[in-house]
């Protein structure tokens, strides 16, 4: 009877590290499947943090009053704020962020990128190329997104915005193999939080300059964001003022 039940113990014992070693070796991979298939685990390893010295909002322990609150503190020293315009350039720039990463291209996202997560993005891009690696997100669509949190203190306006998408999300190898990911279309949500200094204001809309595309050169008539009319990449002005500081997935 100890006999059959030491070699009881050993049998389960094999079982689970066999179960963890399959765990293991799909979490390298960058995804982890379930019953339902493959859950989304992006590629991308480029989170940032928040400016020195400021915090994210707290958004489940704040709820909408602290968020109310939030938006309150930016409009008293920027009456010219405006959450809806505000999120119809996050939309552009969540585009303009990703084709960066998609394209390999760095210098699309550099204008609207913190330094830290831009650096990040940047390293990541380069160990891609090395690789001859690209991220696919094909299908990519911006489903919705709300302004989940809101500060002004420590000397930042700090603004987290609950993004709602739908991708593919994989890997291809220098041969154009998926190698990691998940082909099919799925729905994904992150919060990204923009920063700027709490002494600035809002831009005048409309105001058009001339910027010279980060992809091929050509000059662009540009407000906040544009597309090149030469190359389709996103030409971004610098003038919306806040910076994509941090990415949480949810």
């Amino acid at each position: 009877m100890p006999v059959a039940f030491t070699i009881g113990l050993v049998d389960r014992f094999k079982d689970m590290t066999d179960w963890l070693a399959q765990g293991e070796a799909s979490a390298s991979q960058g995804y982890l499947t379930s019953e339902g298939g493959p859950l989304h685990r992006p590629s991308r390893e480029w989170y940032g943090q928040v400016m020195p010295g400021s915090w994210a909002p707290n958004i489940d322990g704040d709820g909408v009053d602290g968020k109310l609150a939030g938006i309150g503190a930016i409009h008293r020293h920027d009456p010219g704020f405006d959450e809806n315009v505000f999120l119809a350039q996050v939309q552009r720039l969540f585009f303009a962020v990703l084709e960066a990463w998609t394209a390999l291209k760095p210098a699309l996202s550099q204008g609207v990128m913190a330094s830290v997560i831009w650096e990040q993005q940047k390293a990541q891009i380069s160990a891609y190329r090395a690789k001859g690696w690209r991220n696919m997100l094909d299908g990519l669509s911006f489903t919705s997104g709300i302004v989940a949190g809101a500060l002004s203190n420590s000397g930042f306006d700090t603004v987290t915005v609950r993004l709602n998408a739908n991708s593919a999300d994989y890997d291809l190898d220098g041969g154009a193999r998926v190698i990691s990911g998940d082909t099919n279309r799925r729905d994904w949500t992150e919060d990204w939080t923009f920063q700027r200094p709490s002494t600035m204001t809002t831009g005048l809309p409309g105001t058009i300059t001339s910027e010279s595309c980060p992809n091929c050169g050509a000059s662009v008539n540009v407000d906040i964001t544009s597309i090149c009319p030469f190359c389709d990449a996103a030409v971004i002005s610098g003038k919306f003022g806040w910076l994509l500081t941090r990415i949480d997935r949810v």
